[in-house]
């Protein structure tokens, strides 16, 4: 029988997992406008870019990442990206740091779709016409997460029904602990001129938030997926389609995506070869968008989750609801105030710390953990509460001439730097190493 010491090292080699990034930001004008210029020539044809393509709308550039096992050659190959797009903007353009849209016209005819390919237009053209275009245009960071070779044969998995059962497991704990994440590294305390109507806008609570792109206030359609199986998440994204509560499977935003193929189906046929997490704003802070300490941080609750995360089942569902009702509280919260669940995350910390006290330090940097706890106990520390402290005083303008001179920095930092070439691309679902 399998030790508890000799079953820990195995579960800790799934932490190890592949990951692969997917940055979005908007490209605008030195005074912290959408831009008005198209697709960045010096690219090349953007259908066909693996790498840097524009996402729901002109402005929206994505960078794509291919899989790899380590954090920072994760955040290298970032940092390559990043260097092309900004090196083929126009003069004077640069690229907005921040996950919520700057200021946007009150008729929002600066939002336009992006127009890469026929279909995609016309789809998006739905999309625009029954969604609230403006909701469109919040940008994130996507962490892809997926196992290698060597985690799956250390945690025994030797059938697709088992990896499947391994993701789901995944899966529902980073629904059941999204609050944890927006709690640390929620980066948006306020929306900018004409992105909320003024309804919506005397709903919402005063004051710097957390996360207002993770409260119910951001980007969704409020179509719930399912995660008791993987059929049941295909029929029930399916049926909502059928049903036009969904314009596409494409058009699914729940916070966790299980990923499997070109096609939503092919998940039944070839299992989950990786999960979408795409719950995280962007970071003002860092040039990147997202740190190594988050990523870091994705991949240690990915494996502690693998390990020791709740079984799918019948009432798996209904928990995420009430999941998600929980997070919406914290996004909700004031940006410098201790958090409601403040002794839930301390609790979680300290099971990950005796899940990883055992571990060889790659997987596990104790400094890591260390820092997440003092976040809970100082939320002065969190993301939100820090990018606040930047500013001069506390209010939605400061924040906006901040975040245009941060873009200016790091437009210059990024120019100072030599271009550097592409590496070949990698599928996700291809690579298991």
């Amino acid at each position: 029988m399998m030790n508890k010491l000799e079953s820990d090292r195995r579960q800790l080699t799934a932490v190890n997992s592949l990951v692969g990034l997917e940055v979005e930001s908007h490209r605008v004008s030195p005074d912290g406008k959408l831009s008005m210029l198209p697709y960045p020539k010096a690219l090349g044809d953007e259908k066909k870019h693996h790498f840097i393509k524009n996402d729901f709308l002109e402005t929206q550039s994505e960078m794509i990442t291919p899989p790899v096992s380590s954090s920072g050659d994760a955040l290298k190959y970032l940092g390559d990206y990043q260097q092309a797009l900004r090196h083929a903007l126009a003069p004077g353009e640069l690229m907005w740091p921040y996950s919520m849209p700057p200021k946007i016209r009150a008729d929002h005819s600066d939002i336009r779709i992006a127009q890469t390919d026929r279909a995609s237009y016309e789809y998006r053209l739905v999309v625009a016409k029954r969604r609230i275009i403006e909701r469109t245009s919040e940008c994130g960071v996507h962490v892809n997460l997926g196992f290698t070779n060597e985690g799956l044969k250390a945690l025994g998995i030797t059938s697709k029904e088992q990896e499947d059962h391994a993701y789901l497991k995944a899966a529902i704990g980073f629904f059941k602990y999204r609050w944890l994440l927006t709690y640390l590294f929620g980066s948006t305390p306020f929306a900018f001129d004409n992105y909320f109507d003024e309804q919506t806008t005397s709903n919402i609570p005063k004051g710097a938030l957390r996360s207002i792109r993770n409260s119910h206030f951001g980007y969704g359609n409020g179509v719930p997926g399912s995660y008791k199986s993987v059929t049941d998440y295909v029929n029930t994204i399916e049926k909502a389609v059928r049903d036009k509560d969904l314009i596409a499977d494409r058009e699914y935003y729940g916070i966790v995506r299980l990923k499997g193929g070109s096609e939503l189906e092919d998940i039944e046929s070839g299992g989950i070869k990786y999960i979408e997490l795409r719950t995280m704003d962007l970071d003002p802070l860092n040039t990147l968008g997202i740190s190594k300490q988050a990523i870091d941080w994705i991949k240690l609750m990915f494996a502690y989750f693998v390990a020791n995360g709740d079984e799918p089942g019948p009432d798996t569902d209904k928990n995420i609801a009430q999941y998600e009702k929980k997070n919406d509280a914290v996004a909700l919260e004031q940006a410098d105030q201790p958090t409601q669940f403040k002794e839930e995350g301390l609790e979680f910390i300290d099971r990950l710390n005796e899940f990883t006290s055992e571990s060889h330090e790659d997987f596990a940097d104790p400094q890591l953990l260390s820092e997440m706890k003092d976040r809970f106990n100082d939320p002065q520390k969190t993301a939100s509460a820090t990018l606040m402290g930047k500013l001069k005083s506390w209010d939605v303008q400061n924040l906006f001439e901040f975040l245009t001179e941060k873009s200016k920095d790091y437009q210059k930092y990024f120019l100072s730097k030599p271009l550097m070439g592409f590496e070949n691309e990698t599928k996700m679902n291809k690579v298991k190493s």
